[in-house]
């Protein structure tokens, strides 16, 4: 059983809608993802819908009661001839969190890359973040690089990887 399971203000995971991302929900998603990030770290407007419409990229919008609760974007490029996937941001609002909502957005993010042929997944955290490093470890990330400098506040980046099951 998670460890949230038996919390009275566990979110009930049955009742949240994830759907694709719908052009209207940019000005929330850049709300969101203001609350979940320092402003040196957050997305601008012009940085979030870059990302969420480059024809790589594939946005999951997570919805409670008609509510964007959370979101993920992931792209992926090649690699010596193969697809390597990319988690560009996942959010989670603060309110939803340590229930498995990110949980649920690192699967679906990681089933969209799988189902396009992925062969492994990486991502980048702030060095200075460590339960998001934990949060990422759990699900199998392993720590392959860092970024000196590479947030705006000049925050280090850790690079981590996860491979995903090849049928090759």
């Amino acid at each position: 059983m998670p460890p949230y399971a038996d919390r009275k203000d566990a979110l009930d995971l049955s009742q949240i809608r994830l759907r694709a991302f719908a052009e209207d929900d940019l000005p929330e998603l850049v709300r969101l993802d203001g609350r979940c990030f320092p402003p040196q770290i957050a997305y601008s407007r012009g940085e979030l819908q870059y990302f969420v419409r480059h024809p790589r990229s594939t946005t999951r919008v997570a919805e409670s009661g008609g509510a964007i609760a959370g979101f993920c974007v992931v792209d992926w490029k090649l690699e010596a001839g193969r697809k390597l996937g990319h988690f560009i941001t996942i959010d989670v609002a603060p309110e939803f969190r340590r229930n498995g909502l990110g949980r649920l957005l690192m699967q679906a993010g990681e089933s969209l890359l799988g189902d396009m042929g992925c062969f492994a997944i990486t991502l980048e955290v702030a060095a200075n973040n460590s339960v998001a490093q934990a949060f990422y470890e759990h699900l199998g990330y392993q720590q392959t690089g860092r970024i000196p400098g590479y947030y705006a506040d000049g925050t280090n980046a850790l690079v981590m990887r996860k491979m995903l099951n090849s049928t090759d």
